[in-house]
């Protein structure tokens, strides 16, 4: 079968992507998993991505059934809260993201596009006017334009295909279900961020809140799955920190693992060829945010090849630089963000867990700090997410130097100033 554009993963870039592009090219859309066992998944939805999807999607309670009110960035001592009340509007809403990706997907069929899931590729032809894709199941697929939105699960055939790949890392959660009074008694914040060296040196321990179940997991690690399924265990039974968030629920039988990439990629297109998501690497280093830039790129993918449909591309190589070039604007500065954040909290060593108090500590002291991190919330379209303003980054590094303890501060300084510099 002939298309102008196969995308490849049904995530939120590729689904979301789908859904933009097919009303201007005939698009198919495979993804290698079963969709009726997608498992459940309970994320923070902040309006900096609102804008990107259908005012439907986001008025429907089914996908977005409550609004995201409170964040705690849970330190030793200090809880550092974000509370919209104290600013205005919410912070966001709570996604159940395996429903808005049903969604997505059920729109673009509407829409003309095809579906097809239970489709690996598992080879890629290269002819001068098309791409031909084969997969598993023996059936073969000929397009204009080839799409990677697969996240980490097709990372060998991104690598077969001439592209780099991000760096791999692995995050496990379980899900507890309850009645909502009950969910709001043990916890009254909707996000909980929490580092604790003794869980992960390379990301966070995590609670999503919302109606009627909760997600608990942590990330960055790269054990094997047998291990993190004994350590979110032992965490779950043993942590006296979030042992009252989970009191009285009932917990699921299986915990879901899987892997997160992050780190962007030296390139985004090749000869008719993109590369969306996570599957680039645009995924926050430090709080593993993959949301915000699937969509993000899925949108920039969008416009981008709008503009080259009505023109009569042929995809090649050079008008696909248009998309790296909008990828790499768009998100310079908000990446800059993501690799201080990285630096400072996951590459200080012994002093990793001191930072992190202090960070919590800044928040719970300073409303100017607590403004700014409800502000980056709150940023909602494309440009203002290219005018990511850093400063505030760096008065966030300044309030957390200012308050380690006398001598913690003398001997991290030159740490922080190297940091400064990365912003």
């Amino acid at each position: 079968m002939n298309f102008e554009i196969v995308i490849l993963g049904a995530g939120i870039s590729g689904a979301s992507f789908a859904n933009k592009i097919v009303k201007f090219a005939k698009t198919l859309l495979l993804d290698a998993q079963d969709i009726t066992k997608r498992p459940k998944s309970t994320n923070i939805f902040p309006f900096h991505n609102k804008s990107y999807i259908e005012e439907s999607e986001w008025a429907n309670e089914k996908l977005f059934p409550i609004y995201h009110l409170k964040t705690n960035y849970m330190g030793s001592t200090f809880n550092g809260i974000i509370n919209s009340e104290e600013f205005g509007r919410p912070l966001g809403k709570v996604v159940y993201l395996e429903k808005l990706l049903d969604r997505l997907i059920q729109k673009f069929e509407e829409r003309g596009g095809i579906f097809k899931d239970k489709q690996k590729v598992i080879k890629i032809n290269k002819y001068n006017d098309h791409l031909e894709i084969i997969t598993n199941s023996g059936q073969t697929y000929s397009c204009k334009l080839l799409v990677f939105a697969t996240g980490s699960r097709a990372l060998d055939l991104q690598r077969s295909m001439g592209f780099d790949t991000p760096d791999e890392y692995v995050g496990i959660y379980c899900h507890f279900h309850g009645d909502e009074d009950k969910l709001n008694e043990n916890l009254d914040v909707n996000y909980l961020f929490h580092i604790n060296t003794k869980i992960s040196r390379n990301g966070p321990l995590f609670i999503n809140k919302g109606k009627e179940r909760l997600s608990i997991g942590f990330l960055g690690d790269n054990q094997p799955i047998q291990e993190l399924s004994l350590k979110l265990n032992n965490i779950i039974n043993n942590y006296k920190k979030i042992q009252p968030f989970i009191e009285g629920l009932t917990r699921d039988s299986k915990a879901i693992v899987a892997k997160i990439s992050k780190h962007p990629i030296k390139s985004f297109s090749r000869e008719r060829m993109l590369v969306l998501g996570e599957a680039a690497g645009l995924v926050t280093p430090f709080f593993y945010e993959g949301i915000l830039c699937g969509l993000v790129s899925a949108e920039i993918a969008s416009y981008t090849t709008k503009s080259l449909i009505e023109n009569n591309s042929d995809f090649n190589q050079l008008s696909l630089r248009q998309y790296d070039n909008e990828i790499t604007r768009v998100f310079r500065n908000f990446f800059k963000n993501g690799k201080g954040s990285e630096y400072i909290f996951y590459s200080a060593g012994s002093n990793m867990q001191l930072i992190w108090d202090s960070y919590t500590k800044s928040i719970f002291k300073d409303k100017k700090l607590r403004r700014y991190i409800y502000e980056a919330y709150q940023i909602e379209d494309i440009e203002a997410l290219t005018n990511y303003d850093t400063s505030r980054d760096r008065y966030a590094g300044e309030r957390m130097l200012a308050n380690l303890p006398f001598l913690s501060k003398i001997s991290l300084a030159p740490f922080f100033l190297k940091a400064r510099f990365i912003l």
